[in-house]
């Protein structure tokens, strides 16, 4: 082999060639200046330890300090050029950290750790300390979720509004059930009041597709337009929309007036005509 020839596996590095340091807390801190960082709702053991997290991440982000929570990366060592401005920042955010939660949580992290002095930490030992009072709060939040109920409220509108927010603060925890189950249950409480329900359960049976949120979103939103659809129809109660939604209902007949089939032909055509007004309100799929 030639004299200064290199295998064509590696990378030739000149002699001037050098390594990015590596990442920790301080790489990418701002320089040391007074801030005022927002005050967020206090973490009280009845709150969700998720959505407080949340909170305190979209207030440090703005001013790039959110690695200093992050303790899969390591803490710069003393002798680092970065280390005065770490100290500082750290020192800030763990006073503030300590600020946004309840004093019943702030003398329990004192108890459980009385040495705690960097930010990244008390963040963890916080979270760790309410990991009970959260799994708690998210039986709590799936109970309410699961006593829902159409009576309670004045539309079916509203009702599904109510539906789809507490099946979404369950999400946000990752503790939601299946969008399937979610849906199936909504659309039994409704099945009495909105004519066009049955149509939804044909549709997805025969989807061929898991109901995913994408769906579960979608068909809430058509389930309200059929809901103010009914309002203005004046046909917005239970009983006189029970009636009309069985066999077909007037509505059915007037559409498929024009076809020469039985029910089912009926059925087909009141079926195509609702999912032409839907994709003239631009809600087709």
């Amino acid at each position: 082999m030639a004299t200064g020839s290199h295998h064509p596996g590696f990378r030739h590095q000149g002699v001037g060639a050098s390594r990015s340091p590596p990442l920790t807390q301080a790489t990418h801190l701002p320089k040391e200046v007074p801030v005022t960082l927002l005050e967020i709702s206090k973490l009280n053991p009845q709150s969700s330890t998720t959505r407080w997290g949340n909170e305190i991440m979209h207030v440090l982000r703005p001013f790039k300090l959110e690695t200093l929570l992050d303790s899969s990366l390591p803490r710069p060592q003393q002798h680092h050029e970065d280390y005065r401005k770490w100290k500082y920042w750290t020192s800030i955010v763990s006073r503030w950290l300590f600020d946004q939660v309840e004093p019943s949580i702030q003398l329990k992290v004192r108890d459980h750790a009385p040495q705690l002095t960097y930010a990244d930490e008390i963040f963890r030992s916080i979270r760790t300390i309410s990991l009970q009072a959260h799994a708690s709060y998210l039986a709590g939040e799936l109970e309410k979720w699961e006593d829902l109920r159409r009576d309670q409220y004045p539309t079916a509108a509203d009702f599904i509004m109510a539906y789809q927010n507490q099946f979404n603060r369950l999400k946000m925890e990752s503790h939601e059930p299946t969008c399937a189950v979610a849906l199936r249950r909504l659309l039994q409480a409704l099945s009495s009041e909105i004519i066009r329900v049955s149509f939804i359960r044909d549709e997805v049976e025969n989807l061929g597709r898991e109901v995913d949120y994408q769906l579960f979103t979608y068909y809430c939103r058509i389930l309200v337009t059929e809901s103010r659809r009914s309002i203005d129809r004046g046909a917005g109660t239970p009983s006189s929309s029970s009636v009309s939604g069985r066999g077909g209902g007037s509505g059915g007949s007037r559409r498929g007036s024009g076809a020469s089939g039985g029910s089912s032909s009926g059925r087909d055509v009141s079926y195509r005509g609702w999912r032409q007004s839907l994709r003239g309100q631009g809600q087709g799929q």
